[in-house]
């Protein structure tokens, strides 16, 4: 038998899809790998690799497909990705943090932490704030982040109440933290929900991250700090031209800001976070040599050397870029939908809102279970389902 610290470092270079079956050779094994250390460490150096990420893809209808990232040589199918928990139909979903979404529902008050790896979810009440139906028109935005210094996860809900006439009846920002296991309330968002382009961006340095437009129309990145829980503005690298179409996204661990007008795509990469003169291109593509009639590139990942890096185009196309020889390699991938987002997420051990151990004393799943026997029962009644 090998000593369990040697074990631990041959189990953290390996995939994590290969560890999952490693489970079941026997229970030392499977107490290592359930265990803290074996996933931080595994998902440190998951992140470095693009070959250990997949992207979620959400088409209309938040229908879900994930496509895995490694090796993009070979043509790639994208497989659709049932969520295992009930509650009609998904409505809303943040950015992944830690190979983790939180997902809404259009039902029955709670909200979902899920791994699409794992295929393991945890439900958890949502918050009592809502929007007086009829006269106002709510619009939500999710966010998720790590505290590191408190090991806490932590939800973000934004939310906007407008009157019939549109003008704004409320803001709020709350915060869920696991370990409290409530929500509080902080300072509203500092742009109306309207003006956001996205979802939100990150982790990036503690911190989530949206594009959004302020009253004068001029674009800027909001910022919001996990551990201080207070928004904040990140510095674009120069004043934006009014016709200019922009995203942000996360490109390794550096804020990537890509420019888009009738000729041309530049690519921005924060270096060191939070340093406005530390904006470099990354790359600019000039679009009248590009076959199809892009509009925008979405950047995901690197390549392994980082010489490369993967871009998505409205297209619908997956183009490896070469940065050093300007030329692009199409990637041929199948069963694409029709995208409304498209993330990358890391595959990681990481068990939704704690360990399998703590989820299992908690009283949310016993209540998520209560729920669907209730909505069976009532189908069951009313429309004489056995179920």
């Amino acid at each position: 038998m090998l000593p369990t610290e040697l074990l631990q470092e041959i189990f953290s270079r390996l995939p994590a899809k290969s560890l999952l079956r490693f489970r079941c050779v026997s229970k030392s094994w499977r107490r290592i790998i359930d265990g803290p250390d074996l996933v931080k460490s595994h998902l440190k150096k998951s992140a470095e690799s693009y070959r250990n990420h997949t992207l979620i893809l959400t088409e209309t209808g938040m229908n879900y497909h994930v496509l895995d990232l490694g090796p993009l040589d070979n043509p790639r199918k994208a497989r659709v990705c049932k969520p295992p928990f009930t509650g009609g139909e998904i409505e809303d979903v943040s950015n992944p943090c830690n190979g983790i979404i939180v997902v809404s529902t259009e039902t029955f008050g709670l909200l979902y932490l899920w791994n699409p790896f794992l295929k393991k979810h945890r439900a958890f009440p949502d918050s009592p704030s809502r929007c007086t139906r009829g006269h106002h028109f709510p619009e939500q935005l999710l966010g998720l982040g790590y505290d590191p210094i408190n090991d806490d996860y932590k939800v973000i809900r934004n939310l906007e109440c407008k009157h019939i006439a549109h003008h704004l009846v409320c803001s709020k920002t709350e915060v869920f933290t696991f370990r409290s296991k409530v929500w509080r309330e902080v300072d509203p968002f500092p742009c109306s929900l309207s003006c956001t382009y996205q979802l939100w961006v990150g982790p990036v340095n503690g911190s989530l991250h949206m594009l959004c437009a302020d009253s004068s129309h001029d674009c800027k990145i909001v910022g919001f700090g996990i551990e201080a829980e207070k928004y904040f503005e990140v510095l674009f690298p120069l004043k934006v031209p009014a016709n200019t179409i922009m995203g942000l996204d996360l490109l390794g661990d550096c804020l990537c800001v890509s420019c888009f007008d009738e000729s041309r795509v530049n690519i921005w990469v924060m270096k060191e976070y939070g340093v406005r003169d530390s904006w470099t291109i990354l790359t600019s593509v000039d679009l009248h040599r590009c076959e199809s009639p892009l509009v925008y590139f979405k950047p995901l990942v690197y390549s392994e050397d980082r010489k490369k890096v993967l871009l998505y185009s409205n297209v619908f196309e997956f183009v490896w870029y070469d940065l050093e020889m300007k030329t692009r390699r199409k990637i041929r991938v199948r069963a694409v939908p029709y995208l409304i987002q498209l993330v990358p997420c890391v595959k990681s051990l990481v068990f939704p809102g704690g360990s399998r151990e703590e989820v299992k004393k908690d009283g949310w799943q016993v209540k998520e279970n209560k729920v669907k026997k209730t909505r069976d029962d009532f189908l069951s009644k009313g429309f004489k389902l056995k179920l």
